[in-house]
């Protein structure tokens, strides 16, 4: 979990990163309360990562104080995305995912970025039909956007504040 931000203004890696994002997902970042509980992480592919992953989305979405049942869409909607990014952006591994989660400075909202450099492929032995992995994120989230580019796969998801968040 990244530490709070004394002045509340956006750390520089994550300002350097938030700069090669498309622009709904540069906005989320630039506009996130750094003076709350935020996540950043860089992380490698690698086996395993993705619980460590996942767990840090959980250890976030209690410190910022989401219910529960928001807690849970939050984790599998960011596990959903991780996943996607670690599978079909790096089928070889060799790659990073880029993972954000922080609230908006209204307060008003929480939101996960997810984003890889990496070149979407299917991975050998799975059908080009795909899951059902898109259609969970975009019914688990309030807000769900997907962009793909040259630059890679960025995955926004967003939630309206509830009663605890």
């Amino acid at each position: 979990m990244s530490v709070r931000e004394q002045n509340g203004s956006v750390p520089a890696a994550v300002l350097g990163w938030s700069r090669a994002l498309p622009d709904l997902a540069c906005d989320v970042v630039t506009d996130a309360d750094f003076s709350k509980p935020y996540l950043y992480d860089q992380a490698g592919v690698l086996p395993g990562r993705l619980v460590l992953l996942r767990s840090r989305v959980l250890e976030w979405a209690h410190a910022v104080g989401l219910l529960e049942h928001d807690r849970e869409d939050v984790v599998m909607a960011a596990d959903e995305a991780l996943s996607n990014a670690m599978e079909h952006a790096f089928p070889d591994g060799g790659g990073n995912v880029t993972l954000f989660a922080a609230r908006d400075r209204l307060a008003r909202a929480v939101h996960v970025v997810v984003s890889d450099n990496g070149t979407w492929s299917v991975p050998l032995g799975h059908s080009r039909g795909g899951g059902m992995g898109l259609v969970m994120m975009d019914r688990l989230a309030d807000v769900f956007d997907l962009h793909h580019d040259e630059r890679g796969t960025t995955v926004v998801l967003r939630w309206a504040r509830r009663a605890n968040a």
